[in-house]
């Protein structure tokens, strides 16, 4: 166990998250790109790639995360993010470019896994793990308020100098990296630790040999087996409609707030700017109450409903224009809410061992379901509107989970939480 309290843990951790993507670029890479020449195929090839390097990297880095210890995967991670910023500096042409993303995702794969992995079992460690929701609830909100004054800090600095918010970006990367190597390691890869202490499935190590049956076996797991499925239904079909919000966003203006905005001196890029800082801002707030939201809910009820409200709000914003700002609100703060209950869930149906694998396997399975619907989405964009497909994929979602929860729940009525178990023995033994 970690020589460092609970608290000093999840302080460092805290401050973490803080740092790894304060997105100072996020408001204006793609005006970046364009200034560089690129075109908008060549952004969308780009898209294409890193889609790919996700797909192909996220198993291998998720073993690797396993062997060479969840901490040392973060490092490995936070340095291809300070690449990434770095190369935004130098890059000139469509494969300068290509290398800026293709790290960007790779260093993304070592995160996705690893990171839930080094969370769970730190807590787990500490006998803390019902805490999970929370901790991890609170480092996304942490990480979003961090973001609702950098992101419009960054639109400003590329209004100065085009280079300012990569210059900005490189600084937090470097940052981040500092604060990555001061978390301390799982215990099964500190070396100060006695392995007599360790617990039998914390012994265990896996090799190439093994990762892929235990991927295998442990997403067969009937708990585990539909809620895969479910929460790829949930990434194609709901968070697909993150690639639209600009269109719809500039669309919605022109058609009511475009003249005023005018007037006022107030381009399009100042106020997509503000509303993705807006975005930010919602997700923070929401993202904190996580894990008051599983306790009120369940997670059953939790993961059920939330998709579902999100999914409505597609369908209404479909039939009435004037509901696309809320529909976006609606889709960016659902999504903060299910992120730390969803990993919350699959950290409970799986083992110490090869938990990052499996973790990055589920965020592989995610991405590989998105592409179709991407794909599909664009097709329906170009035969109607863009807001239309956003709300024929809503439909589809309200449809396809329906039937998925009335044949093969995704998450049982019998489901407790370790903690709800818990509470639930103690009341029992004071009876």
């Amino acid at each position: 166990m970690s020589r460092l309290s609970k608290a000093a843990v999840v302080r460092r951790y805290y401050l973490y998250r803080a740092t790894a993507r304060p997105n100072f670029h996020y408001p204006v890479y793609t005006l970046f790109l364009l200034f560089n020449g690129l075109s908008l195929p060549q952004i969308g090839l780009i898209a294409t790639v890193q889609s790919v390097v996700v797909v192909a990297g996220e198993i291998p880095t998720g073993y690797v995360g396993d062997r060479i210890g969840r901490r040392n995967s973060l490092a490995v991670g936070g340095f291809l993010m300070l690449v990434s910023n770095a190369s935004y500096l130098v890059a000139t042409d469509f494969v300068g470019f290509t290398f800026t993303f293709v790290m960007l995702s790779f260093g993304g794969t070592f995160l996705s896994g690893s990171g839930s992995a080094w969370l769970y079992d730190t807590l787990k460690e500490h006998d803390v793990e019902d805490k999970y929701t929370h901790v991890s609830g609170r480092s996304r909100a942490l990480s979003r308020w961090v973001q609702v004054l950098t992101i419009p800090v960054g639109g400003v600095l590329y209004s100065i100098d085009r280079f300012y918010p990569f210059y900005a970006g490189v600084a937090a990367a470097a940052l981040s990296l500092v604060f990555v190597l001061r978390l301390p390691k799982n215990r099964m890869y500190d070396d100060g630790v006695d392995e007599d202490e360790l617990d039998d499935d914390e012994d265990e190590e896996l090799t190439i040999v093994d990762a892929l049956p235990v991927i295998r076996d442990q997403l067969r797991a009937p708990d585990l087996r539909w809620f895969v499925v479910y929460l790829a239904l949930f990434a194609g079909a709901i968070l697909t409609m993150d690639m639209w919000i600009q269109p719809i966003a500039q669309e919605s203006l022109r058609a009511s707030f475009g003249p005023t905005l005018e007037s006022w001196g107030l381009t399009e890029g100042v106020i997509l700017g503000l509303l993705y800082s807006a975005f930010t801002l919602v997700s923070a707030v929401v993202s904190d109450y996580a894990s008051d939201v599983e306790e009120l809910l369940g997670v059953r009820k939790a993961m059920m409903l939330i998709p579902a409200f999100i999914a409505v709000s597609y369908v209404f914003a479909g039939m009435w224009a004037v509901l696309a700002f809320p529909m976006f609100f609606v889709m960016k703060g659902g999504g903060a809410l299910m992120g730390p209950i969803q990993n919350r869930y699959i950290n409970d149906q799986v083992q110490s061992v090869g938990r990052a694998t499996l973790l990055s396997s589920v965020n592989m399975l995610r991405q590989v379901a998105g592409i179709p619907f991407r794909v599909g989405s664009g097709i329906l964009a170009g035969m109607f509107t863009t807001i239309t497909s956003v709300a024929i994929l809503g439909a589809i979602f309200l449809v396809a989970s329906f039937v998925l929860w009335l044949v093969v729940p995704p998450v049982s009525a019998e489901y407790e939480s370790p903690d709800t178990a818990g509470n639930a023995a103690a009341d029992a033994a004071e009876d």
